[in-house]
């Protein structure tokens, strides 16, 4: 091989390489622990974050994940500090600045009653009528009629308190996402201690693509949905989930 067809080869290959390396755009997600859905300690950043990566990665991405306080979340996502905000039930209030993507998972909300309590759920008028304590969690949005129906109340600052109390026999329900619910107290050895009792919403588990990020948002939103859409048909979330042991 003459030295001139070696050099050829050697600027072939840096010019491929180099277009690659433009081709990886690098998606910045920014986000708070969520555990069983993403958090920083949980394995591949949990079923959600591993997901959204795996989307990414089918449209050409490359992806870098920074936890942060939720708080410093919203503000870093409204001034366009990074590309998208992960986990998002509700773009209300944000539209100016965060575009929601298809839908991931969903959260299924309702409650949680202990084990051998023979409460049955009919309607809110019911629970307010058997003056049943409910257990919430403050800021949190709650199911639609919720805030309204005049129920007794007793508000923490995190579910695991809730579900604590529950098991304790210190409130009779527990208002929170099912597979949260049940992940809190397996944590402590103690799921195999309450019952679901009803659903009174499913809200479906998105991301949030920056509008104010640098790049075109438009696309990053439509290349996210349609990578989604690949591993959704290819049964990756699925699978994800068997792999956490979520249940689908």
């Amino acid at each position: 091989m003459s030295m001139k067809t070696l050099l050829w080869l050697v600027l072939t290959a840096e010019l491929i390489f180099s277009l690659q390396v433009e081709a990886n755009e690098k998606i910045v997600i920014h986000t708070n622990s969520y555990e069983p859905y993403y958090g920083e300690k949980m394995a591949d950043f949990g079923p959600l974050l591993k997901i959204t990566r795996l989307a990414f990665k089918e449209s050409g991405y490359d992806t870098e994940i920074r936890f942060r306080p939720w708080a410093r979340v919203i503000q870093e996502g409204e001034a366009g500090d990074c590309d998208v905000l992960a986990g998002m039930w509700f773009d209300t209030g944000r539209k100016e600045w965060a575009a929601l993507t298809d839908a991931i998972l969903e959260n299924e909300v309702g409650f949680y009653k202990k084990k051998g309590d023979d409460l049955t759920f009919k309607d809110y008028e019911d629970l307010k009528a058997k003056k049943v304590v409910i257990g919430t969690v403050r800021s949190y949005l709650s199911p639609k009629g919720f805030d309204q129906a005049g129920l007794m109340t007793e508000e923490v600052t995190e579910d695991l308190l809730n579900m604590r109390k529950l098991v304790n026999n210190r409130i009779r329900l527990a208002l929170v996402d099912r597979r949260l619910g049940s992940y809190l107290l397996k944590q402590e050895g103690r799921e195999n201690e309450i019952e679901w009792l009803a659903t009174l919403q499913r809200v479906p588990l998105r991301n949030g693509i920056m509008k104010r990020a640098r790049g075109d948002w438009k696309k990053k939103l439509a290349d996210f949905n349609r990578g989604l859409a690949k591993v959704k048909k290819q049964g990756v979330i699925r699978q994800v989930m068997k792999e956490y042991r979520l249940r689908p």
